[in-house]
């Protein structure tokens, strides 16, 4: 999901089989655990937990939604603005839709700077600084959440449910630590280069 942030129908194809494997691994854990002498005292009750949770109750409904309409729709929220290498200098908000990618909604954006000098001057960079926008992605049940944290969140659900049963069984605990995961913030914002948008925009050569 991290790798397709910025292109939509690889991140919403990434995100349905998330979708799929939240749902499906309680079940598989009961098909493998019903025949064990501690499933109905110990284990079911734990994977059955998981229903209870608001959170993984709602994408076990998204995962229906996806096997009886199609695709998941999600939606997308931007900001297009500056940075000097440490976080956003300036930024505003600039609507990012659910299917273009951000590499589209930056030439959209270049387009109005050319159009419209009072944005250019205002979101656009200067001599320090270089383009970048910010996206996020949501689902309406949870607006003020994005989605990448919410699809930790149920993973990491998931795994303790996981690594309890593994524990009772005799291993040693998960490892729950996401070690593999990027600095979100990296993740949402695509940084773009200063001389080509000076060339493209203001038709200004810096390395003339």
């Amino acid at each position: 999901m991290e790798a397709n942030y910025h292109t939509p129908d690889l991140f919403r194809y990434s995100l349905n089989s998330f979708i799929r494997a939240v749902k499906e691994i309680p079940q598989i854990l009961k098909m493998e655990l019903q025949k064990h002498r501690e499933y109905q005292r110990e284990f079911k009750q734990l994977i059955d937990s998981l229903r209870s949770n608001e959170l993984l109750s709602i994408l076990h409904k998204k995962r229906d939604f996806i096997v009886h309409q199609g695709m998941l729709e999600v939606f997308s929220k931007g900001y297009v603005g500056t940075t000097e290498g440490r976080g956003i200098k300036i930024s505003i908000t600039f609507p990012v839709t659910p299917h273009e990618t951000t590499q589209e909604a930056y030439e959209r954006f270049k387009d109005l700077c050319r159009k419209d000098k009072f944005i250019r001057g205002m979101a656009g960079p200067d001599c320090d600084s270089w383009p970048m926008i910010r996206r996020e992605w949501k689902v309406t049940e949870f607006p003020d959440k994005e989605l990448l944290e919410l699809s930790v969140d149920a993973w990491q659900l998931v795994g303790e449910v996981m690594s309890q049963i593994v524990i009772k069984l005799g291993g040693e605990r998960l490892d729950l630590s996401f070690s593999c995961r990027h600095e979100p913030e990296k993740v949402k914002t695509v940084e773009f280069s200063q001389q080509e948008f000076l060339k493209s925009v203001d038709d200004i050569d810096i390395d003339a």
